[in-house]
């Protein structure tokens, strides 16, 4: 296999929270890096992924953003898997475009997704979504679902954020895209558990969970972030500082966060506090 170099913070932080290491559910469903079954063949066990990305490379057959022209590179180290997805933007129907998924990796420069067979199950059982399972805060975090270089490519920032919209829509199955946001579909932040909505060039979105007890952001390098955001507090009544200010923020309220201002929070209650998160504007 072609050597590959992690892209540096490809999808960053849910920034209301620092972010995200490891494949951990608050509820029942995904759970860290969950070994296939030791009784199935590695033949079975190809065959089986290989259906499913082939059923993922079907429905964006469908999907109107496969007008844009891509190649990308998929390996399942479990399986010794590899393959590459060819968007070529050609249409071959009424509101059908071309994309062809073949073995091997891409010999040009892009980008490869590296996936875990759990990863890959939850996405296609609809329990996690493929932006949530990405989540990481530094580059050498662990992320099921990941994004990586090849061949030296070295993408700019809005390549990066045209990657992330791919992202969504090629591993969101269906018309218009639901993805979950319950509790057992989120993954472990540095205190609470969050789902990425969309993210793309200048729009970052999400959704946190915050169980008692939980405190977010409590590393000094993940308090500050080179773009506004907004909390909208939809259950509870969370706890914090915003740029040595203390604050209390409750249900039916949104709070702004300035660009490059340092803050962290807390759920100091006894019922879970659940927040949206927006993140806008120059550097998102």
């Amino acid at each position: 296999m072609k050597t590959l170099k992690t892209i540096k913070a490809f999808v960053k932080v849910l920034s209301f929270c620092a972010c995200v290491t490891g494949l951990v559910a608050q509820g029942p469903g995904i759970s860290e890096a969950v070994p296939a079954n030791p009784n199935e063949s590695k033949a079975a066990l190809k065959k089986e992924i290989k259906e499913i990305i082939t059923s993922f490379v079907e429905d964006y057959k469908t999907d109107r953003h496969a007008t844009e022209k891509r190649v990308v590179g998929i390996t399942v180290p479990e399986v010794n898997g590899e393959w590459t997805i060819t968007v070529t933007g050609e249409e071959i129907g009424n509101k059908k475009w071309e994309v062809l998924l073949t073995g091997g990796l891409p010999n040009l420069p892009t980008y490869v997704y590296r996936a875990e067979v759990s990863a890959l199950r939850a996405i296609y059982n609809g329990e996690l979504n493929a932006m949530t399972a990405q989540m990481k805060a530094f580059s050498t975090d662990y992320a099921p679902l990941d994004a990586e270089e090849i061949n030296g490519y070295q993408p700019t920032e809005e390549e990066d954020g045209a990657l992330n919209a791919f992202s969504f829509h090629f591993w969101t199955k269906g018309f218009p895209e639901v993805i979950p946001f319950r509790p057992s579909a989120t993954r472990k932040a540095h205190g609470a558990g969050g789902t990425i909505f969309y993210y793309e060039k200048g729009l970052r979105t999400g959704w946190l969970n915050m169980l008692p007890g939980d405190r977010v952001r409590e590393d000094a390098r993940e308090q500050a972030m080179p773009f506004p955001m907004m909390g909208v507090m939809i259950k509870g009544t969370a706890k914090g500082i915003v740029d040595g200010v203390p604050v209390t923020v409750s249900e039916g309220n949104t709070v702004f966060i300035p660009a490059n201002v340092h803050h962290k929070w807390w759920n100091e209650s006894e019922e879970n506090v659940e927040l949206i998160l927006i993140m806008f504007g120059k550097g998102a």
